[in-house]
């Protein structure tokens, strides 16, 4: 059975994703030559997918398992996720670098520099808590620690 780290070591090995996703996307028919593999790291590669039940191997062709269905789903969805951070990565940062004290300044820089909708809820979210939080209590102050007699 597959571990999350295993699935993450499989979409992190770029050999191993790309032949992943080329079997999603042509059902099965790629060749080895078009991803500039080896045939051991064809191989290897695949022995990684079949371990993982993310492929399978059905009339002498590669397809991907139900199991692996919905996991290239999950790493389309996670990849776009990404590439929408990355994109917006020096607008994040300039949003972590302005302190601003209301909720009102938080969402008009974030409605001005965000066009993308999740990351926008996203940071609102976080902006409303944050502001609504209680007052956190001086940590400046060491605790006071008060002395037992009977220990």
């Amino acid at each position: 059975m597959a571990t999350k780290t295993s699935l993450l070591h499989i979409i992190s090995d770029e050999r191993t994703s790309n032949l992943f996703k080329s079997i999603a996307l042509t059902q099965g028919d790629v060749l080895i030559s078009r991803l500039k593999l080896t045939r051991r790291q064809y191989y290897s590669s695949i022995f990684l997918l079949k371990q993982a039940g993310l492929v399978k191997r059905e009339k002498g062709v590669y397809l991907l398992t139900v199991f692996g269905r919905v996991f290239y789903n999950a790493v389309t969805d996670l990849e776009t996720k990404l590439e929408d951070a990355l994109n917006n990565y020096w607008k994040l940062k300039a949003i972590d670098a302005i302190q601003l004290s209301s909720i009102e300044e938080s969402k008009e820089v974030i409605y001005a520099l965000i066009d993308d909708q999740e990351i926008r809820s996203l940071l609102l979210h976080h902006a409303e808590h944050r502001h609504k939080s209680p007052n956190k209590k001086n940590r400046s102050a060491p605790p006071q620690i008060t002395k037992q007699e009977d220990w």
